[in-house]
């Protein structure tokens, strides 16, 4: 089998000033992740130039915004979003090689936060303070943006965002600018209904409008299902993927399952068997072309099976997985998941 080159369509980075509650509010003190996460770092967790057998090599990586603290929307813009635009500041640093030299070639596309709740005029400012504190380089790695919508668990509050005039008009704006605009809902935690009405508000954001302004979505880690769940629970996934898919220029990362296993779960025959119906039905309404490998780190090693070696374990895992032969793969295909998709999702 040939050795998969791989662009890491889903990693999460922050510096030292940030690795503290202050710079994340869900970072709490001595947790795991409350240090310093560079490429440096992710470099070694991938074995890349650290092992010499390393059999995956990657060749480019996205990073995802890592929910940083941000003032109430009472105050102005440059204000209450002083966190996401020093994040902004931060991944400038990474771009221009302030941390590593490799940083420059190996950062190939940016999702950043943005203000969704708020309306199009506020949204617009935003973006305009994020152009300017990007500068040329970094902006121009800036491919979408997210505003993680898994942490409101009151169904009301939900609908009445995503449905939402402004929400909508967000959608469209980042569209017609050449956005995409990164999904991140979650089945376990949340509810079915995060997905019904997310599915409803991206057909909602492509209603009436071009198809080369239409927003490009990305969905994150299979929309967080409920592993390995009650048959019902499946059902209903299944339903609310299948109409995700049905949505033009919508992919799906293959990335963040560690969080939803069971515990104790540790051996990754055991992991694949629990994930093969889900990503079956994934490979069926989505097919290659629609996608990618993301890994997750450093998250991943949080609930990961080898702790802080969990990047190759979510490789091998993801490996097993295309390789099935109940899958008829070819190896184009394997490849697309590996590398292509990312690439024309995100116009890497």
């Amino acid at each position: 089998m040939p050795k998969p080159v791989v662009i890491d369509s889903h990693i999460h980075l922050w510096p030292k000033e940030t690795a503290n509650e202050t710079g994340h509010a869900w970072m709490t003190p001595g947790m795991p992740l409350a240090k310093p996460h560079l490429l440096s770092d992710y470099y070694k967790a991938s074995g890349q130039g650290y092992n010499e057998d390393v059999d995956t090599r990657v060749n480019g990586v996205v990073y995802v915004e890592t929910d940083v603290r941000y003032g109430t929307h009472h105050d102005d813009v440059a204000t209450f979003a002083k966190g996401p635009l020093d994040e902004i500041a931060f991944l400038r640093r990474v771009v221009e090689g302030a941390y590593d030299e490799r940083d420059r070639d190996m950062l190939l596309g940016i999702v950043l936060w943005v203000p969704m709740d708020r309306p199009p005029s506020v949204l617009q400012e935003y973006l305009r303070l994020a152009e300017l504190q990007a500068g040329k380089k970094a902006w121009a790695r800036t491919k979408g943006f997210r505003f993680l919508l898994q942490s409101i668990h009151e169904q009301d509050s939900f609908a009445r965002l995503v449905l939402s005039d402004d929400f909508i008009s967000n959608l469209k704006e980042l569209g017609k600018r050449g956005f995409s605009f990164d999904v991140g809902v979650d089945q376990r935690s949340g509810g079915i209904w995060q997905l019904e009405l997310v599915a409803q508000a991206m057909q909602l954001a492509h209603q009436d409008v071009a198809e080369d302004e239409k927003v490009i979505f990305v969905i994150n880690h299979l929309c967080k299902p409920n592993l390995p769940g009650e048959r019902i629970e499946f059902e209903a996934w299944c339903k609310t993927v299948s109409t995700m898919a049905d949505c033009g220029k919508t992919f799906i990362k293959l990335s963040g399952a560690f969080s939803e296993l069971p515990p104790g779960l540790r051996e990754i025959d055991n992991i694949v068997i629990h994930l093969r119906p889900w990503v079956a039905h994934v490979l069926k309404c989505f097919g290659p072309r629609r996608i990618m490998f993301g890994s997750d780190w450093p998250v991943c090693n949080l609930n990961g099976p080898r702790k802080q070696d969990s990047w190759a374990a979510w490789k091998d895992v993801v490996k097993l997985l295309l390789d099935d032969e109940e899958h008829g793969l070819s190896e184009v295909g394997k490849d697309r998941i590996w590398q292509g998709t990312a690439r024309d999702a995100y116009r890497l």
